[in-house]
């Protein structure tokens, strides 16, 4: 499949998503937004692929919506009193599909992430950051708010306070303070970013579970939600019952007896059993 707006590979077991539009700083279009959705499609369905590392050509990760290419422009209709006939923001479509994934993202944020440049960062499940990076969500100061659906997930991320300060204010921060305040793993040299993306996610392509891995994924995210530790009991109590009637479980014990590494057969397919929860729970 072609892509123009980003390069998509697979290596070692990882999908690797590139922003390429170096001369825009990576802005992101509605072209980018279909691109970014069809290539973790592409990723979630592939066998192959155990985690997605998404980063950016040149030297810098998103610059947030391409202005020049029609910004913030919608569709005219709908009633925002009402929400009726309201078009969706196309940042939180991009977004929630990165929620609904069933193999980890990393973030190599390797230069500036703005806007959406960083919102888009906050559906994926780990963030490496380069030092010197300038990140900032500038809504305020470009009289819109918040989206992308980052007013529930950044204060889950990094606090409620903490939120408000770099939402409401909409000033730049740079790499190192995302990592001390929490919004990041890890702050590195630029340079170094990309390559400790890939080796965290080698190792989980090749020490993990598949259904494990989007198994605990998907707990940790429903715990965000819960309202007492007994929801998260009652997940996973049903999520260990199915790993062990599947051929992962048996095999992790085997290989931990034999002091060899586990060779493991599962799918992610095999945890489609999760969708079907929220409605009978």
């Amino acid at each position: 499949m072609s892509f123009h707006d980003i390069l998509y590979g697979v290596e070692d077991g990882v999908a690797l998503i590139r922003f390429n539009r170096p001369d825009q700083l990576n802005a992101a279009r509605m072209e980018t937004h279909a691109e970014l959705i069809r290539a973790l499609d592409m990723a979630d369905a592939d066998d192959a692929v155990r985690a997605v590392v998404v980063t950016g050509e040149g030297r810098a990760f998103c610059a947030g919506t391409d202005l020049a290419s029609g910004g913030f422009d919608l569709p005219e209709g709908g009633d925002p009193a009402t929400g009726e006939g309201v078009p969706p923001d196309v940042g939180g479509v991009t977004v929630l599909r990165l929620y609904d994934m069933r193999k980890p993202v990393i973030g190599a944020m390797n230069g500036a992430a703005v806007g959406f440049g960083l919102t888009f960062t906050l559906g994926m499940d780990i963030r490496i950051v380069a030092e010197d990076a300038k990140l900032a969500f500038p809504f305020t100061r470009r009289g819109i708010c918040a989206e992308s659906c980052c007013s529930w997930f950044l204060p889950r991320i990094v606090g409620l306070e903490q939120a408000m300060e770099w939402m409401l204010s909409g000033r730049t921060f740079l790499g190192k303070e995302a990592a001390a305040k929490g919004l990041a793993l890890q702050a590195l040299p630029a340079a170094d970013v990309l390559p400790r993306a890939m080796d965290l996610a080698r190792e989980i392509a090749a020490q993990t579970s598949a259904p494990s891995v989007a198994v605990t994924r998907a707990l940790l995210l429903r715990g965000l939600g819960a309202a007492h530790p007994a929801e998260a009991h009652a997940y996973e109590s049903r999520a260990i019952s199915a790993c062990l009637a599947g051929p992962d479980a048996a095999e992790g014990v085997a290989a931990f007896k034999a002091r060899r590494a586990p060779a493991f057969t599962g799918r992610v397919a095999e945890t489609d059993y999760m969708q079907d929860w929220e409605a009978k729970t």
